[in-house]
């Protein structure tokens, strides 16, 4: 999970600001699922969001990455549900998404602490060692990708596109 998100959220505002890139602080609302998760069935109305995947604090004890790592951050749109909800648990739902990556980077499972990962069960070690972390935006905010880009930025995703 991320740490102080509050701190993340006030963190961007104030770059956004310094940037010009907004004139007023936007409303964005944060939401934790804490492993084990279930998959979100769906987005708030009218909200973007970026999202976040890291270890949980109990598995991240158990391997060299550590506990709150993150793997993934990315961002949909308001009328990207099934990306939200299901594409990054199936491994062969989309061009990119965190469970074929995890499928695919097998040179970084001793740092992830996995032993034995495959396309019929990488969706549930998924839902049982990761946190996912919400941050939602409002539709006609519009700067979704640099909310996206100011936390992969601080946060260091270990997986990328």
């Amino acid at each position: 999970m991320i740490e102080s998100p509050t701190d993340f959220v006030d963190g961007f505002t104030k770059a956004a600001l310094l940037a010009s890139l907004i004139q007023t602080p936007p409303i964005l609302t944060h939401e934790l699922l804490q492993a084990p998760h279930r998959p979100p069935s769906s987005m708030p109305p009218d909200q973007c969001a970026v999202y976040v995947f890291s270890l949980s604090s109990r598995y991240g004890q158990s391997c060299p990455a550590g506990p709150n790592r993150v793997l993934k951050v990315g961002k949909v749109g308001a009328k990207s549900t099934a990306r939200f909800c299901s594409q990054h648990y199936l491994p062969n739902s989309a061009n990119s998404n965190l469970a074929k990556s995890l499928l695919n980077e097998r040179v970084l499972w001793p740092y992830l602490g996995i032993t034995n990962l495959d396309e019929l069960n990488v969706k549930d070690w998924m839902l049982a060692n990761l946190d996912r972390d919400h941050i939602f935006v409002p539709q006609n905010f519009g700067l979704e990708r640099e909310i996206e880009r100011f936390f992969r930025g601080r946060l260091g995703p270990v997986f990328e596109g």
